[in-house]
Order: C-alpha cells, then sequence, then structure tokens
C-alpha cells in the first residue's frame, strides 16, 4: 500500500511538473517600430542614390492600405510604415508588424501577390521581394534602373542583418 502510495504521489508531483513547465517561446521578433526598422535597414545597406521620405501608414485609411500594400484590409497589422521616393520614382519599402506572428508568410504573400508596382505615374517596379522575419513584414520593389543604388537582393540582405540573419523570403 506504501509503494502505492507513493508511486501516484511520485506521478502527481511529475503531472504538477509538467503542467507549470514553460509554454515555447513565441518566435523573437526585431525590436522597434516599421519606421524605426527602416532606418535600420537603410543604415545597413549602402547609400541609396534617391531621395526617399518614410511615412507612417493611417491603418484607418483603407484607401492608403490597399495603394502601399496591395491588402483588401489591415484587419492583421498593427502598424505599417512605407518608404518611397519623393520623385515618382519606382520604389518603394513597406515595413509591416502584424498583431498575430503566425500570419506573417501569409502577410507577406499577400503583399507580394497584390501590391501594383505599375502604381505610380508612367513609372514601374520590375523587381519586387517580401521577406517576414517573426512579426516584421518587408516588401520591396524598385524598377532595375535604380540597381546602382538598391536591388532586391541588397535590400534582403540588410533585412536579414537587422533581423539578426533570421529572415524568411515569399517571393
Amino acid at each position: 500500500m506504501k509503494k502505492l502510495l507513493s508511486i501516484l504521489l511520485a506521478l502527481l508531483l511529475l503531472a504538477a511538473l509538467t503542467g507549470c513547465s514553460k509554454a515555447p517561446a513565441p518566435q523573437q521578433s526585431v525590436e522597434g517600430t516599421p519606421e524605426e526598422i527602416i532606418a535600420k535597414i537603410y543604415e545597413n545597406h549602402q547609400p541609396l542614390k534617391l531621395n526617399v521620405i518614410s511615412m507612417e501608414l493611417d491603418l484607418s485609411d483603407a484607401d492608403a492600405v490597399a495603394y502601399n500594400t496591395g491588402l483588401e484590409s489591415a484587419d492583421k497589422l498593427s502598424a505599417v510604415c512605407v518608404s518611397e521616393a519623393m520623385m515618382g520614382q519606382a520604389y518603394s519599402l513597406v515595413v509591416a508588424r502584424v498583431k498575430d506572428a503566425t500570419d506573417a508568410p501569409q502577410v507577406a504573400k499577400d503583399i507580394y501577390e497584390k501590391v501594383d508596382p505599375n502604381k505610380w505615374i508612367c513609372v514601374g517596379a520590375d523587381t519586387k521581394t517580401a521577406a517576414y522575419s517573426g512579426d516584421v513584414v518587408m516588401f520591396f520593389m524598385v524598377g532595375s534602373q535604380f540597381a546602382e543604388s538598391a536591388t532586391v537582393d541588397t535590400m534582403l540582405e540588410a533585412f536579414k542583418t537587422v533581423c539578426g540573419g533570421n529572415i524568411t523570403v515569399v517571393g
């Protein structure tokens, strides 16, 4: 009887310890706001030969969200910042933070597939990419005539550096 009681007590203790163990930690995210992440990307990139301006998107403005991301709604987004050339050149860098990191792969894919690379008057981007790390999505598109300033590959490398080497490219 003592032996059975000891075994039951040991099993109860084991169950209690298992129940108190930590849940797996969510994937680490990049620190900072989307605007700060864009600044870090530029710090880790070669100097641009374009004049760009970064601006935080108003997520309640469905037209601005659609124009800059191709997304029909901002439901999965918590913040977005866009950096574009100031003189109507085909250049756009978008950094979005999603509310749930599990949505990042789909959001990155949707932006890659749905954003309009010809959204500017008379110019268009002919190269684009999207990637994510944790709850941060990066999308970049540019006209190939700006290859001396920025390319898909150079932006991905800068984003990768900012993310500590941990990114997934979706396009």
